[in-house]
């Protein structure tokens, strides 16, 4: 698919002089937050590296090397050669760019790359999970974990062909049978508790997609109607579609067995799964439990093989995600070489510590190579590790920070019509001095903005950013009044049947106090009525699900992101997700339930089901674009100042870490700085 290009733009530049190990100038770009250290001379090595046009391999005359670790194992017989470990020579992954597209140094291997440890049950997945396909920063992709994939004339079957000679990080054989095993033994029966998945739905029946194996390292997945790319193989949940069947195949009981030719009932009490876990190190309550994490949190769950760059270690006291120091080991089966034939990763092990007190004195006693860091905190970790680090921006893109929106199909019709007219909601932007909320929530790292694509995102649009950012009370209060409403005793304004207007804001866990409490005075001081009330995920969610509520600060979804690939929800109301479309979204998925869609928000869903439905590349971005222009016409949801950026702290003795990556879901985060080609030099 064409995409617009990460592009920064050098605008107002505050320099930083900030002492350390060695004094350094680091220049703030306030348009987009973005650090550049001009102390820090890229080695000759890595300008070569980003300079150099790719060439292509000559497969055939390519010799394996191997880590030293590995080349002793092969050496006592604990490990067999490189050769027979990696695919043939023809299906081997041969990783020559990083994200950008820029060609990446010949590596060398090294010891260990020391990181902070990560929380959340996708933590540890982040820097080294491998999925069907792997995105670059523009949007593009390219088979990954698969050799390629097709589809027929009508789309209405996709064939996928796998790597010759692949092994999982145990050494046993991957091919067609753990994709079939994953499908009918784990997946629509939901035991991995993801059969909601549509990826493999038909569209139009619902039905699931009919999964046949050609051979041993080819499948391919009918639909009976057609299924575009948007649709399959571009859906962010279908990120892998495998599991180890050898490993696994004890732990799958007879209650969840789903009719199929390839596999047989194994015939297993619940019980007797549960004990053949146990006999494996896993220790769970319950079949339902166990399902959920050796299937889809796998790679939390010591001993299970997969075919990610690391595995977690099997050593007791480092083999968990929240040990004190979790190991990540190279898996010694990794498909992909680097363009000399250097098995990857380079990295011998990856070190998460989870119980550093203080990480920056870490870093500086080269204890840690790798550590996210706050907006807030760059200038005085700058100044403390002075040369010890580099700083690198990556970028973000959300449609905005700390959003707010209505409900429009709120059961109150004073509020849903008020909702509905774009004066209202202009007049809530333009009540509010934005250059004040960005000093008060962000000390001025976050520029004033809009609900809409940060600079050089795609669908970037000056005029849509800057749309009812002007802070402008007068024009408010006429606008606030050209909506009927009318100022009362209380010096707050009412509905024109004189009934209490009151914008009661619903937020998670207090994500929005910060924000709520920078806005509050603007709105007093605009007679807007407002209260913010923070409730736990399960309550926030049940109100949103019953539509009980009024409007959402820092909702759980935000309007807009990256691209509809990434998440068409958070774009169109098509599931019960987002809060800025409410029941219009329920209404999608079932027409009993919900509120039917009108003019733009109806517009929206008829873009998408084109946008869907269609396997033009070309013609899809032409019609995101008409979704785009219409979230840039009406502002369901307000912001005030641009999505933030994150940033980090990296090793000046790593390689191959490039610059102006992106963090996205789509991306899988982390995953886009490609660990298995970083290396210390």
């Amino acid at each position: 698919m064409n995409r617009k290009h990460i592009a920064l733009s050098l605008a107002v530049v505050i320099v930083l002089t900030v002492s350390g190990c060695g004094s350094r100038s680091v220049k703030l770009n306030q348009r987009t937050e973005s650090f550049t250290d001009t102390s820090y001379e890229q080695p000759a090595s890595e300008e070569a590296a980003t300079s150099q046009a790719v060439s292509e391999v000559n497969r055939g005359s390519l010799n394996y090397s191997e880590a030293p670790e590995l080349s002793a194992k092969v050496g006592d017989g604990s490990l067999p050669a490189v050769d027979s470990r990696l695919p043939i020579k023809e299906d081997v992954f041969i990783a020559q760019t990083d994200a950008t597209g820029n060609a990446l140094e010949i590596g060398e291997y090294c010891g260990n790359c020391n990181m902070q440890g990560v929380s959340g049950s996708w933590g540890i997945a982040r820097p080294v999970l491998e999925s069907i396909i792997r995105y670059n920063c523009d949007g593009s992709y390219v088979p990954n974990v698969i050799k390629s994939y097709e589809a027929n004339e009508d789309y209405t079957e996709w064939t996928f062909k796998l790597r010759q000679g692949m092994k999982w990080s145990d050494g046993d054989d991957f091919n067609a049978d753990d994709i079939t095993f994953w499908y009918y033994m784990v997946h629509i029966n939901n035991y991995d508790t993801k059969a909601s998945w549509e990826a493999l739905k038909d569209n139009e029946t619902g039905e699931f997609a009919v999964l046949k194996k050609v051979d041993d390292y080819t499948v391919t997945w009918k639909f009976d109607t057609p299924k575009y790319p948007g649709a399959f193989i571009e859906n962010g949940d279908l990120k892998w579609c495998w599991a180890p069947s050898h490993y696994l195949i004890d732990l799958i009981p007879a209650s969840l067995y789903v009719e199929n030719e390839y596999w047989e009932n194994t015939g297993l009490s619940d019980g007797q799964v549960l004990a053949n876990a146990a006999a494996k190190g896993m220790s769970f309550e319950s079949v339902a439990d166990l399902g959920k994490n050796a299937c889809y949190y796998f790679w939390n769950v010591s001993g299970i093989p997969t075919v990610n760059s690391f595995v977690l270690s099997t050593e007791e006291g480092h083999n968990s995600k929240s040990s004190e120091i979790c190991i990540l080991e190279r898996n010694p089966y990794y498909w992909k070489v680097d363009a000399e034939g250097k098995q990857l990763p380079y990295f011998d092990n990856i070190y998460m510590f989870n119980e550093l007190e203080d990480k920056t004195a870490a870093f500086a006693n080269g204890e840690l190579d790798y550590m996210d860091v706050g907006m807030e905190q760059i200038g005085s970790m700058l100044s403390e590790l002075g040369d010890a680090a580099i700083l690198k921006t990556v970028l973000g893109s959300s449609w905005g920070a700390d959003q707010l929106t209505f409900n429009y199909t709120c059961k109150d019709k004073n509020y849903a019509d008020l909702f509905a007219n774009p004066d209202f909601r202009q007049a809530v932007s333009m009540c509010v001095d934005r250059q004040e909320i960005s000093l008060r929530i962000s000390e001025g790292f976050m520029r004033p903005g809009q609900c809409a694509p940060s600079t050089g995102s795609m669908g970037y649009d000056e005029e849509w950013s800057k749309k009812w950012t002007d802070y402008d009370f007068a024009s408010a209060q006429k606008l606030f009044e050209g909506c009927g409403l009318k100022l009362g005793s209380d010096g707050y304004y009412h509905f024109a049947d004189g009934s209490d207007l009151s914008i009661d804001f619903v937020s998670l866990e207090g994500n929005a106090d910060t924000i709520y409490s920078a806005l509050k005075r603007y709105f007093d001081s605009a007679h807007l009525k407002t209260t913010l009330t923070d409730y736990d995920t399960e309550t926030y969610d049940q109100l949103i699900d019953d539509n009980d509520w009024i409007a959402s600060m820092c909702p759980h979804m935000d309007a807009g992101g990256l691209s509809l690939s990434e998440r068409a929800a958070a774009f169109v109301p098509i599931a019960q997700a987002a809060e800025w479309y409410g029941e219009y979204g329920t209404y999608y998925t079932d027409h009993s339930l919900g509120v039917a869609p009108t003019g733009d928000m109806e517009k929206l869903v008829e873009y998408y089901e084109q946008w869907i439905n269609t396997a033009d590349s070309a013609k899809r971005d032409e019609i995101a674009s008409s979704i785009y222009e219409l979230h840039k016409n009406n502002l369901w949801s307000i912001a005030y100042v641009e999505g933030a950026n994150s940033y980090c702290l990296i090793n000046p003795k790593f390689h191959n870490f490039a610059n102006k990556l992106v963090s996205n879901d789509l991306y899988q985060y982390m995953n886009i700085y490609h660990f298995e080609t970083l290396f210390k030099k």
